[in-house]
């Protein structure tokens, strides 16, 4: 089924995908399932994917930071799995 936009649709489009990723950016794991579904998902960017994957690294890594200092109880972190997909994403097996 082909869409036409209003320029009007267009832009609230883009905002709709522009809030989507930066939510994304912020807050990774409460957008996406695991770090392998940003990969594959068909829905954003190369470049978007890449600050996605960063962002979470950049998660896990406190999330581990935390646990070493005792501050442990919550999620555990996965920062292998972070790794392998962005390892994915960058053509790196």
């Amino acid at each position: 089924m082909l869409r036409i936009l209003s320029p009007a649709g267009e832009k609230e489009e883009v905002m709709r995908y522009q809030n989507y990723v930066d939510k994304a950016k912020l807050s990774p794991a409460r957008i996406f399932k695991s770090p392998m579904n940003v990969v594959q998902t068909n829905d954003i960017g190369p470049s978007e994917k890449l600050a996605i994957l960063q962002a979470w690294e950049a998660d896990e890594q406190a999330l581990l930071r935390a646990e070493g200092e005792g501050m442990g109880g919550g999620e555990h972190a996965h920062l292998h799995k972070v790794q392998a997909a962005l390892n994915h994403l960058r053509g790196i097996n």
